[in-house]
């Protein structure tokens, strides 16, 4: 009986542990109209879980022994931050744009800030006032990480050095978070020829067709990474659209890599292809082997490459990308 007993209690105790080392994530968001969202795992390594939500609601369980650092992700390219972590348990309601999340751990920390700026909406210094203040009361929490992304780190109007001073007082291992290691490391923004060279790939366009990275007539290839998710990027992108019809023919193709995870919201938003202009997506968003063998960590980015694959230059947009290509064309006609 003693034996029977004890071997009841252990039966109890191991179901119990098991249960305390699961996450568990529950939504019931009003502005889901997709039938598919994503669970973006950022640290400690990289991973994309897919979620099949139905009518906006689902519950999604992992077992975690660490904290996991992830982003709620939609079609539309919005994300509500999530931390993962053994015991911890998320409820989400509302929407993408106003969330109302009841957690646990870093979960409510979040929560807590979203509730301090709910009155605040509509006042965009207001809200950056209060977020400059979470993270200087919390450096040791990744919230912080997340709120200096979405409130300074994107915004373009902000300068190089107050997104410096914004992350100045987080910890080591915020700072080296991911949603930060990588823009953090680009302070302060330079746009200088590289010697590099790309490694050799290949790719499909919309007709199925692979395309390379070379070109056999173009002398220069822009690879040109957006989304459809990404208002930023497709803002640019309609401006490079606009500028290469006033380069010299044939000068120079751009290869559009998209990072959409949706195939029909791509396609959607894909432009009329031509020689001088290719669309290409494999759907594996940041996982894409370009944005992979590039370090390619953010919306929108650029590379520009010769015909021996050598890296001319990145990250150039509108007046700058076609001056310097007005200036390479230039040198080749002489």
């Amino acid at each position: 009986m003693n034996r029977l007993f004890f071997l009841l209690l252990t039966v109890i105790g191991f179901a119990g542990c098991q249960n305390n080392s699961s996450f568990k994530l529950q939504a019931e968001l009003e502005d889901i109209k997709s039938d598919t969202l994503w669970l973006i795992y950022d640290s400690p390594s990289f991973k994309i879980d897919t979620i099949y939500p139905k009518k906006g609601e689902f519950t999604y369980q992992i077992q975690t022994d660490t904290l996991n650092l992830c982003r709620l992700l939609s079609p539309q390219g919005k994300y509500i931050p999530i931390f993962a972590k053994q015991g911890w348990n998320v409820k989400l309601k509302g929407s993408f744009n106003s969330p109302n999340i009841k957690g646990d751990g870093e979960n409510k920390l979040y929560a807590d800030f979203l509730q301090s700026i709910a009155d605040k909406q509509e006042d965009k210094a207001a809200c950056k006032l209060q977020a400059e203040k979470f993270i200087k009361e919390h450096p040791q929490s990744y919230v912080s990480a997340y709120i200096a992304y979405d409130f300074f780190i994107q915004d373009p109007e902000e300068t190089e050095e107050k997104k410096q001073a914004i992350i100045a007082p987080l910890e080591g291992g915020i700072k080296d978070s991911y949603i930060l290691r990588f823009p953090s490391k680009s302070f302060p923004k330079t746009k200088t020829i590289n010697n590099n060279y790309i490694n050799y790939f290949s790719c499909k366009n919309r007709t199925g067709e692979y395309i390379s990275w070379s070109s056999d007539k173009e002398d220069y290839t822009l690879i040109n990474f957006w989304a459809s998710w990404d208002k930023k990027s497709i803002t640019q992108r309609d401006s490079l659209a606009h500028h290469i019809q006033s380069l010299p023919k044939k000068s120079l193709r751009v290869l559009n890599i998209s990072l959409d995870y949706d195939k029909k919201e791509w396609e959607n938003a894909c432009k009329e292809e031509n020689s001088q202009w290719i669309e290409t997506c494999d759907f594996k968003a940041w996982s894409n082997q370009v944005i992979q063998q590039n370090n390619i960590k953010r919306l929108p980015s650029n590379i520009l490459v010769d015909k021996n694959r050598k890296i001319i230059a990145t990250n150039l947009f509108g007046k700058e990308l076609y001056d310097k290509m007005m200036q390479l064309t230039s040198k080749n006609k002489k």
